[in-house]
């Protein structure tokens, strides 16, 4: 007897050339998924590597597990704009193959979902960076300030199939937060309820064998964190306020922890920051940090050497502290 799928939500799992994180995320969460029939559709983005593979051996477990392939590499954003249209619940989680939830987690979502309010999405937390109480949303721009940065990451991100196909995708095409944007422009000009559920956190998919690379590892995460970011926000429609958009500008840099004073350091260290890099993102960066520009052209010119130093140490000393339970 072929399983019945559940009704409520389903998963929807955009990937491209991740074999081996995609392998580690279906173990992860099949055995969680299998125990609420919860459908799988993984959207590959013409992958060259074994990602067929992967999913061919994990469809002889899950018969709810579902494949779709891109003729060709259509970009992040239309292969999000896929995954989420291979969806057919009245909610879809859109997953990144690099992060993972626990089950724990996933009867949480369920529980809220289950409750009978429409909600337009639910948004959930990440590795528990934000500590803003449990809430519905109703006021676009309070959304916006609170928890714009958050809803860069896709993961955090969960859709009613109303908004899913109401959803103005080609509007944010090319702008590197698809999945953030069509959210904030379908409630700009009506009544919405949106659900904050902070006690469920995504974290990161972690495995000795797993060596993760995105454009945030290189010098890309200044063109996307900075100029995309500024950009996305100051596109959203103009019933946002100015001052919403402008606090909206450092939140990605504030969640990912990449702006930060701290963050700076480590990009300097990893030599991915420099004065050039400075120079060119100078503009962006006076929207993009909440503290002055000028201290990171100073994280600019120090020394690479010494601030390695003082980040070997830092991880030496933290590797041997004491873990407690709190």
């Amino acid at each position: 007897m072929s399983l019945q799928p559940n009704p409520v939500l389903s998963i929807a799992l955009p990937t491209y050339n991740r074999a081996d994180f995609l392998d580690s995320s279906l173990a992860a969460h099949l055995p969680i998924l299998k125990h609420h029939n919860i459908q799988i559709f993984i959207s590959d983005n013409a992958s060259t590597d074994e990602t067929f593979q992967v999913v061919e051996k994990w469809k002889a477990e899950y018969p709810l597990l579902h494949y779709s392939r891109n003729h060709e590499n259509l970009g992040a954003d239309l292969n999000f704009e896929k995954a989420l249209s291979l969806s057919d619940t009245a909610y879809t989680w859109l997953l990144g193959d690099t992060s993972q939830f626990c089950a724990d987690d996933l009867d949480k979502v369920l529980t809220r979902l289950n409750t009978n309010t429409p909600y337009d999405a639910v948004l959930v937390n990440l590795v528990g960076k934000i500590e803003t109480p449990e809430s519905t949303y109703q006021d676009a721009n309070a959304l916006l300030q609170d928890l714009a940065g958050l809803m860069s990451c896709m993961s955090c991100l969960i859709y009613s199939k109303a908004l899913i196909n109401d959803a103005n995708f080609s509007r944010y095409h090319d702008s590197n937060f698809i999945q953030t944007g069509i959210i904030f422009e379908s409630i700009a000009n009506r009544p919405f309820q949106i659900h904050w559920l902070p006690q469920v956190s995504i974290t990161s998919l972690e495995s000795p064998h797993l060596t993760k690379t995105s454009w945030a590892h290189t010098e890309k995460i200044f063109k996307i964190g900075l100029t995309c970011w500024v950009n996305f926000i100051f596109s959203l429609p103009v019933s946002y306020s100015l001052q919403g958009k402008l606090e909206a500008c450092t939140r990605f840099g504030q969640v990912s922890g990449a702006f930060t004073i701290k963050g700076m350091l480590s990009l300097r260290a990893r030599g991915l920051l420099n004065y050039g890099i400075y120079k060119a993102y100078r503009p962006d960066l006076r929207l993009s940090v909440a503290y002055p520009s000028w201290i990171v052209m100073v994280i600019s010119v120090v020394p690479r050497s010494m601030l390695s130093k003082v980040v070997n140490l830092y991880l030496k000393r933290t590797r041997t502290l004491p873990v407690t339970n709190q």
